[in-house]
């Protein structure tokens, strides 16, 4: 019973993390009788008339399109597990642990995709040209740490060090910010919801919520 009330808390992280992948794939063409980069390709996407004047171009890069999209939702559900804290606090009820791991499994997965097609379009050694690009691959590295340590084993095993550890979700989202204001992308949205994160995160804050809860 527990097991299947564990796939059914999952379920929606799973559908949401599906269908994305589900829609990379139809930007990806594998060829198997080639070898090497050759082997891997992207579709270019057309856009309407009305973005094509809008962005003064008739399409987006297919290699451009993934980048982008698997960094949207790396971001998505790093807001996602940054924001499952703030939320359990205002409703007065924690979000079970498979759930929370679930959506930090996601993160560490889109992520990890979205710096695999950068490096396969630009090359490892791109990343450290330019400050955004460092950034974000330094925020990749703490995210990456925190998935691979998100299961209770890793909890047991590092005790009161996890926690000092995962505290480095908040320089990862700082990171993350800074690489999306660089690049000019919609940033203003996330750094408010991210922002809300951190306020309700103060403890004097917390305190006051707990005490009209209570």
């Amino acid at each position: 019973m527990l097991l299947k009330k564990r796939y059914l808390g999952i379920l929606p992280v799973l559908l949401v993390a599906t269908f994305v992948v589900w829609r990379l794939i139809q930007f990806v063409e594998i060829d198997v009788t080639q070898t090497g980069e050759e082997m891997l390709s992207f579709v270019d996407v057309e856009l309407s008339d009305e973005e094509a004047d809008r962005l003064d171009r008739d399409f987006i890069p297919g290699i451009e399109f993934v980048t982008s999209l698997t960094g949207l939702w790396a971001i998505r559900f790093l807001l996602a597990a940054f924001l499952m804290s703030p939320i359990s606090l205002v409703v007065g009820k924690s979000f079970p642990l498979y759930f929370r791991q679930s959506i930090g499994i996601s993160t560490g997965f889109f992520t990890t995709l979205h710096v695999l097609v950068f490096v396969l379009s630009e090359g490892v050694l791109e990343i450290f040209t330019r400050p955004e690009l460092i950034f974000g691959f330094i925020a990749f590295l703490i995210i990456i740490s925190l998935t691979l340590t998100s299961s209770k084993r890793a909890m047991k095993l590092m005790k009161r060090k996890w926690k000092s550890l995962h505290r480095w979700v908040y320089f990862a989202v700082l990171l993350v910010m800074i690489h999306l204001i660089i690049l000019d992308q919609s940033w203003l949205l996330y750094g408010i919801l991210f922002g809300l994160g951190f306020v309700f995160r103060i403890k004097p804050l917390k305190r006051r919520i707990k005490a009209l809860k209570s």
